[in-house]
C-alpha cells in the first residue's frame, strides 16, 4: 500500500497496491462488460492462466498465449497485453488493472483507444471490462494475506504509536498485511480521508476502525463509513471506535434501526462513557465464540471500563470486565468483547472496548484477543481457536 502525507493526513493512493505475483494462478471470468453492455454469456467462465508475465486464455473454443507488461507502480496497476499469435499478434492492448478482496478486475482498451482510466465501459468506446475469480481447486499452498486496512486517528490517545503496534502484533500472528489510513489530529472530527469515499475499503478483506471521532455525526458521512460493512466487507473495532459517530445523546438508548443508532447496528451494542482508569479484571466468556478459544483471563493495568447503555438482541458477548471487585456488585461490570453479525449480509462484526493505553495495546495478550476477534470475522478461524491452515504467523 502506498501512503503519502498530504495536510497532515496520511491517504492511501490505491486499494491495494499489487506484487506481480498477485497475478499468477488460474481466473474464471466472472463478468465482463463491452461498450456499457454486459458480455455474451458464452463468454463468462472463460479460462485466464497467468504465470510470471506469460497468459493463457481458453474460452472453451479457442485457447490463446500471450504476454503481460504489469507496471504496479502506477494506482491502479498499468498492465499492456500482448498477443503471441493470430491476427493480433505483437500488438499492445493497453489496460488498467487492480486486485480485489477476491480475485482481480481489469479494463481492456481493444478498440485502438487510449488506456482506460476507470473500471467502466460505456457505448462505443471500445473498452472490454472484466472481474476474474480464481478457478475453485486451484488455490495457492500458501494463501495470500488478508488485507487489513487500519483506521486510526482522533481525539485523547496515542494513535501515533498504537497504529503501529497494532501492525507488527497483528503481522506477527498471521498471516495478514495490514496498512492504514492516520490521521495525527487530535480532535473528536479528525479529518479521515475515507469520510465522502464509501468505496474506501475496496480490495480488503476487513476494515479494523480503531478512531475516535465521537462528534462527527453527519448521517450521510456515517452511511459512507458504514457502506462496505453492509455490502459485507467485515469489521473489528477497537477501545474508542465504540464512541464513534454518535447522533444526538449518547446516554438515551437508540431504537434499533433508526437514524441514531446507524453506528450502533453495526456495532451491536451502544456505550456512552467510562469512569476513572482502574485495573480491568477481565473474564472470557468460553463455549461461546471460537475467539475466546485459548485465551486466559487476565487483569488489566489501569483501564478505562465503557458502560453498556444498550446490547442488541443478535450480539453475543464473549467477555466481561469488572473494576473494584469488592464493590456493589454489577457496579462496576460490563461486556468488553463481543460478535455481532451486521446487516443483511451478516456481515461478521468483532468488538472490544478494551485498548486505551499503549501498554495495553502492546500486551500479547491484547494482541492474542484483536488476532482471534479479526481471523474469526474473517472466517478464518478454526472452532478451537485456532488459524485455519494458511492463516497462521507468517513464516
Amino acid at each position: 500500500m502506498k501512503l503519502s502525507l498530504c495536510f497532515g493526513v496520511f491517504l492511501t493512493l490505491s486499494a491495494w497496491a499489487a506484487t506481480l505475483s498477485d497475478f499468477n494462478g488460474v481466473w474464471v471470468l466472472a463478468r465482463g462488460q463491452w461498450g456499457g453492455n454486459e458480455a455474451p454469456d458464452n463468454l463468462i467462465g472463460t479460462i485466464v492462466t497467468i504465470k510470471d508475465g506469460s497468459y493463457e486464455r481458453d474460452d472453451h473454443r479457442t485457447v490463446t498465449k500471450g504476454t503481460l507488461k504489469l507496471d504496479v507502480t502506477k494506482s491502479p496497476v498499468w498492465m499492456d497485453v500482448i498477443p503471441g499469435s493470430g491476427d493480433n499478434e505483437g500488438k499492445v492492448f493497453p489496460a488498467i488493472a487492480e486486485i480485489t478482496a477476491d480475485g482481480w478486475r481489469a479494463c481492456y482498451s481493444f478498440g485502438g483507444g487510449d488506456r482506460p482510466t476507470q473500471f467502466k465501459t460505456s457505448d462505443g468506446d471500445g473498452y472490454f471490462f472484466a472481474e476474474y475469480k480464481r478457478k475453485p481447486g486451484t488455490e495457492p499452498a500458501t494463501p495470500r494475506p488478508l488485507r487489513v486496512l487500519l483506521l486510526a486517528g482522533g481525539c485523547c490517545h496515542d494513535y501515533e504509536k498504537q497504529k503501529d503496534i497494532l501492525k507488527q502484533g497483528l503481522e506477527a500472528r498471521a498471516n495478514v498485511q495490514v496498512d492504514f489510513v492516520f490521521s495525527p489530529d487530535g480532535s473528536t472530527h479528525p479529518p479521515l480521508p475515507i469520510y465522502g469515499k464509501p468505496d474506501y475499503a475496496d480490495g480488503y478483506d476487513v476494515v479494523l476502525h480503531d478512531e475516535c471521532a465521537a462528534d462527527i455525526s453527519d448521517p450521510q458521512v456515517i452511511e459512507g463509513v458504514l457502506k462496505p460493512h453492509r455490502d459485507g466487507i467485515p469489521g473489528v473495532n477497537l477501545h474508542c471506535a465504540m464512541h464513534c459517530y454518535r447522533i444526538g445523546d449518547p446516554n438515551t438508548p437508540a431504537l434499533p434501526h433508526s437514524d441514531r443508532s446507524r453506528w450502533f447496528d453495526y456495532l451491536g451494542l451502544q456505550s456512552s462513557g467510562h469512569g476513572a482508569q482502574k485495573p480491568i479484571a477481565i473474564n472470557f466468556l468460553q463455549g461461546v465464540s471460537p475467539v475466546t478459544q485459548g485465551l486466559a483471563n487476565w487483569t488489566t493495568i489501569n483501564e478505562e471500563l465503557y458502560n453498556n447503555i444498550l446490547i442488541w438482541g443478535d450480539a453475543r458477548p464473549i467477555a466481561r470486565g469488572s473494576q473494584d471487585a469488592g464493590d456493589v456488585a454489577g457496579r462496576n461490570d460490563s461486556v468488553v468483547a463481543w460478535t455481532h453479525e451486521y446487516g443483511p449480509k451478516k456481515t461478521r462484526v468483532f468488538s472490544t472496548t478494551i485498548g486505551h493505553n499503549n501498554e495495553t495495546v502492546q500486551d500479547p495478550r491484547y494482541l492474542d484477543l484483536v488476532t482471534h476477534g479479526l481471523l474469526w470475522a474473517c472466517g478464518k478461524l478454526n472452532a478451537d481457536g485456532t488459524p485455519v491452515t494458511g492463516y497462521g504467523p507468517r513464516k
